[in-house]
């Protein structure tokens, strides 16, 4: 009877550890994302190089566990800049958009079990945003055409995504949906 008992015992602890395990995204989670953007969806096509943009985003676990995960909320600033060239009558014609999103974003992180509830951190996401823009050109000395232009739009946009830690604190981030100027995001997470 002492065995059973002590076997009660020693599984009532292991389960009651392993029940009070933190999750890696919950309420008061604090997460800041530094990466880059692949593909442009904001300017479109026919611009030279690659489109790259520039991204820190910011996410809060604000609720307790709610369904199978937590809510977050946070913010998003991304930047992209492009130039489109060609060649009319001999001469070359450059244009240079960019532009610089500032957003709201909601999360939703499902909660894993096992040992790679440990690792990984699988979420989606809804964002809303305004990007403000400016256009310039460079056109060949002789010519009478020149401007500068800036101006806004506000968007929405919806993503998926997930985060993997090396270490409790810090890690790797990928998403893919379409953010308002990339369409694939990843790069490296801090959680504090």
């Amino acid at each position: 009877m002492k065995k059973i008992l002590a076997s009660i015992v020693v599984m009532f602890i292991a389960y009651s550890s392993f029940a009070q395990k933190e999750a890696l995204f919950e309420n008061g989670t604090n997460v800041v994302n530094l990466g880059v953007g692949l593909g442009d969806v904001y300017f479109g096509s026919g611009y030279s190089g690659v489109p790259l943009s520039f991204q820190a985003s910011y996410d809060r676990g604000v609720t307790s566990k709610l369904g199978i995960g937590y809510i977050g909320a946070g913010g998003i600033v991304s930047y992209i800049s492009r130039t489109y060239k060609y060649s009319y009558g001999g001469e070359t014609y450059k244009y240079k958009n960019s532009g610089l999103l500032i957003g709201a974003r909601a999360t939703y992180h499902f909660s894993l079990d096992g040992e790679i509830a440990e690792k990984l951190d699988p979420y989606a996401g809804v964002m809303f945003g305004y990007v403000v823009t400016s256009s310039s050109n460079d056109v060949p000395s002789g010519t009478s055409v020149t401007y500068t232009a800036k101006g806004g739009a506000v968007g929405a946009g919806a993503f998926a995504g997930a985060r993997y830690y090396f270490a409790p604190n810090f890690g790797v981030h990928a998403e893919v949906g379409y953010n308002i100027i990339a369409v694939l995001n990843t790069g490296i997470t801090f959680r504090f």
